[in-house]
C-alpha cells in the first residue's frame, strides 16, 4: 500500500491513473488518492501574499459592467495583454471579489 499524503496525492493519482490502464488492481489506490485530493484543506493565504503575487506577476484587473451599469465581472489580466487570464462573476466592486479572482489564478498555477 502506498503512503498517500496531501502533499503527494495529486502526483500519485496521475501516476496510478496511467498505470491502471494495464492493472485493474490499482483501483483502490486511485480511489484513495482521489479522496485525499478532494478533501484536502490548505491553510488560507494571507492577504499580503495574495496581493504580493498580483504585483510580482505583473497582473492588473478590470471591472466589467452589465448593460444597466452594475458591476458583474472581475477580470484579471497579465499587464499588456488584452485577453483576461480569468473572468469571474461578482456582485459589485469589492476586495473580496478581486482577491477570489487572484487566488483562482494562483490555484491554477499550482496545478
Amino acid at each position: 500500500m502506498m503512503n498517500i499524503t496531501k502533499d503527494n496525492a495529486y502526483e500519485v493519482a496521475q501516476e496510478l491513473e496511467h498505470q491502471a490502464k494495464t492493472s485493474p488492481a490499482l483501483a483502490d489506490e486511485i480511489a484513495s488518492a482521489i479522496q485525499v485530493v478532494e478533501h484536502s484543506e490548505l491553510p488560507p493565504r494571507k492577504t499580503e501574499e495574495v496581493f504580493d503575487y498580483f504585483a510580482d506577476q505583473g497582473l492588473t484587473h478590470i471591472w466589467q459592467a452589465d448593460i444597466d451599469g452594475s458591476i458583474n465581472t472581475c477580470e484579471i489580466h497579465k499587464e499588456g495583454f488584452f485577453d483576461p487570464i480569468v473572468s469571474m462573476s461578482c456582485d459589485g466592486i469589492s476586495i473580496k471579489s478581486l482577491r477570489q479572482a487572484i487566488e483562482y489564478v494562483m490555484d491554477q498555477e499550482e496545478l
